[in-house]
């Protein structure tokens, strides 16, 4: 079979990261600050770093809303056998960016439209566990990753890798999809969709969308990496979420 129809047929996460990582280099270009860089996308070299949903037994359970986190990159060299998931599940890492991504979690499970759960500071140890557990991620940017995001190159690499990013987004399948600074790039560049003018964009940054088949909450967020403070983050994302359900009761 050719590399379409297999990719076609993978039926996990795992088939499809095996086959992504050795799928054949491509050559790209865009444009930064006026000057154009052509590189090429060989995952199979540059440190392919799969992602994925953190807790299978968790997200499968029925018993938590599904969140998918869409981020820009992941980095760094030394990964050993770990997926950026299974490092999430197992390492529980507290930096900054991952406390506010728990937080999040933390903050929309516990969300109605009647209800807000309360800013907290810090997390127990335990609750920041079950919180990355309850959370899936897409990098749209696979390998090669820094520190530091150029958009045009994000949006360049997941036009190269289209097929491979729907695929994953079809297996996660999930209810909410709160995007960090992705969304146009997911919308327009991986599903082909038309891009936002002022007409079609909303000013409450939530979307309700017909994605892969299913309808989906789209929340356009800040990156969690962002400079804003904790408090104004989580705010602004359950408050976003919020008014997306009372929206949602209402029609």
């Amino acid at each position: 079979m050719g590399y379409s129809e297999d990719l076609n047929n993978c039926d996990s996460l795992e088939e499809l990261f095996a086959l992504w990582k050795n799928k054949a280099p491509q050559e790209i270009s865009y444009t930064i600050r006026k000057q154009v860089i052509s590189r090429t996308i060989n995952h199979r070299e540059n440190y392919f770093i799969a992602d994925g949903i953190v807790n299978e037994l968790i997200w499968n359970s029925g018993e938590k809303k599904k969140i998918l986190l869409v981020l820009k990159e992941a980095y760094g060299v030394d990964w050993g056998d770990k997926t950026l998931a299974t490092w999430l599940r197992d390492d529980k890492p507290k930096h900054r960016m991952w406390k506010r991504v728990a937080r999040w979690a933390y903050g929309i499970q516990n969300t109605d439209e009647n209800h807000i759960p309360r800013y907290v500071p810090e997390l127990s140890d335990e609750m920041h566990g079950e919180c990355l557990n309850q959370i899936a991620i897409i990098n749209l940017k696979k390998s090669d990753g820094d520190s530091r995001s150029e958009y045009a190159e994000i949006d360049e690499y997941a036009r190269a890798d289209r097929e491979e990013i729907k695929k994953e987004f079809s297996l996660i399948d999930a209810d909410i999809v709160v995007c960090g600074s992705t969304f146009k790039t997911l919308l327009h560049d991986v599903f082909e969709r038309p891009e936002l003018t002022n007409e079609t964009a909303s000013d409450n940054w939530y979307y309700y969308m017909n994605l892969d088949g299913k309808e989906r909450l789209f929340i356009d967020a800040y990156h969690p990496a962002n400079q804003w403070p904790d408090l104004m983050n989580y705010y602004t994302v359950t408050s976003i979420y919020q008014q997306a359900l009372l929206d949602r009761k209402t029609k």
